[in-house]
């Protein structure tokens, strides 16, 4: 669990708060387009992540069957991150940063993907919901450090991140290193093919799940992706905050401690109810719904408290989605030889729709500059949700 936390730290800050605010002072930005380079520069850490998750989830499953660990992997993918973001903090203009986010992407993949498939290598199915829960508490630990670090570092208006990226590097390596100093090596399931062991009805069973599980991450994940990555510009440019520029990281600063307070309620709450009631599919249709109407009402720019209101719910929802989806996954893979490696195509939920967020967000924006219509783009995101939400509700499987 500390070690995911490690990975959301290297990750949430950066994308909520330190990118952004990096991009917005470059001098070849100087003229206007930051919105614009963001999602260039999302749409190419996207691609990478997507495509560098699956190569380190082959690689993963390859050392896993000679020497049973995942460690090593881990341990390089953490370094790789810390000299990703050390590399970030030297990058001086939009092609630098470009190619440092790129590479910063195959880095933390390197290490996530071993990462994510411990939950399978260790942890029995009946108690997969509370430990999928319990890492789900690293989205509003993550989100609690974009809160810290505007306390700790502040980002005033065209200050240095290195200071930010500096202390960021520091939590990423602390939390990491305990689980490649004492996890233990013999891995608790047995990794044998369930799909190629299984009867055929069990087989197509268990792929139909797969794929709904697929398409409704990917639609929950692209409503995150629609708002969070610029959630710095939508404070900016929809909510005003009083106190103008200077009040802006300020403001994400709150948002993201009302989204680290629900995140933990909708993680632990929805992964405990699951396990409890010994079912998957109501929780998850259930926190996508909450996802999407969340998304909605931010949409509309209902004012400041709702806002937080609204954002605290899309926590909610998005991190009860996700814990319930990660342990019905790990379910469905926990005895194939090869679950690194399908958790890597699970993955590409993640990255996909960090190209399609801001590919739409390019598209969009057109000749029209800095004023991006981005309810627009959170309303599309919406309905996204309820169709998530319909997917998860014609899974099959139960327990």
């Amino acid at each position: 669990m500390l070690a995911m936390f490690g990975a959301f730290a290297a990750f949430i800050p950066l994308f909520a708060l330190i990118l952004p605010h990096k991009i917005a002072t470059l001098p070849d930005l100087a003229g206007g387009g930051a919105v614009q380079a963001l999602s260039w520069i999302l749409v190419a850490g996207g691609v990478a992540a997507g495509s560098g998750n699956i190569v380190a989830g082959v690689v993963s499953d390859a050392l896993f069957r000679h020497t049973h660990s995942r460690r090593l992997l881990i341990t390089i993918g953490a370094i790789a991150v810390a000299a990703g973001l050390a590399g970030l903090a030297r990058a001086d203009s939009f092609a630098e940063v470009l190619l440092a986010i790129v590479a910063y992407q195959l880095a933390l993949n390197l290490m996530l993907s071993p990462l994510v498939a411990l939950i399978v290598d260790y942890v029995p199915d009946h108690q997969k919901g509370r430990m999928a829960g319990w890492l789900g508490l690293a989205l509003p630990f993550g989100s609690l450090m974009v809160t810290v670090l505007t306390i700790a570092a502040p980002l005033a208006p065209g200050a240095s991140p290195t200071v930010a990226l500096t202390l960021t590097i520091i939590v990423v390596l602390m939390l990491v290193a305990p689980l490649i100093v004492f996890w233990p090596v013999p891995p608790l399931i047995a990794p044998e093919s369930a799909i190629e062991t299984a009867p055929q009805a069990r087989r197509r069973w268990v792929v139909h799940d797969f794929i709904l599980a697929w398409t409704a991450r990917l639609l929950v994940q692209f409503a995150a992706a629609a708002i969070c990555p610029y959630l710095y510009f939508y404070v900016a440019d929809v909510v005003r905050p009083v106190g103008g520029v200077r009040a802006v990281a300020s403001a994400v600063g709150e948002l993201a401690f009302a989204f680290a307070v629900m995140s933990v309620a909708g993680a632990l709450f929805v992964g405990w109810v699951s396990d409890r009631l010994g079912r998957r599919r109501a929780p998850l249709a259930l926190a996508a719904i909450l996802v999407a109407a969340s998304l909605a009402l931010l949409s509309v720019a209902p004012g400041w408290p709702l806002s937080v209101a609204a954002y605290g719910g899309l926590a909610a929802g998005l991190a009860g989605f996700l814990a319930i989806d990660s342990a019905l996954v790990a379910q469905l893979v926990a005895t194939n030889s090869r679950r690194a490696t399908l958790l890597g195509v699970m993955n590409l939920t993640n990255t996909l729709p960090g190209i399609l967020a801001p590919a739409l967000t390019l598209a969009v924006i057109g000749e029209r500059g800095e004023a991006v219509p981005i309810a627009l783009v959170m309303q599309v995101a919406a309905g996204g949700a309820l169709v998530a939400a319909f997917c998860g509700s014609r899974l099959r499987t139960l327990r």
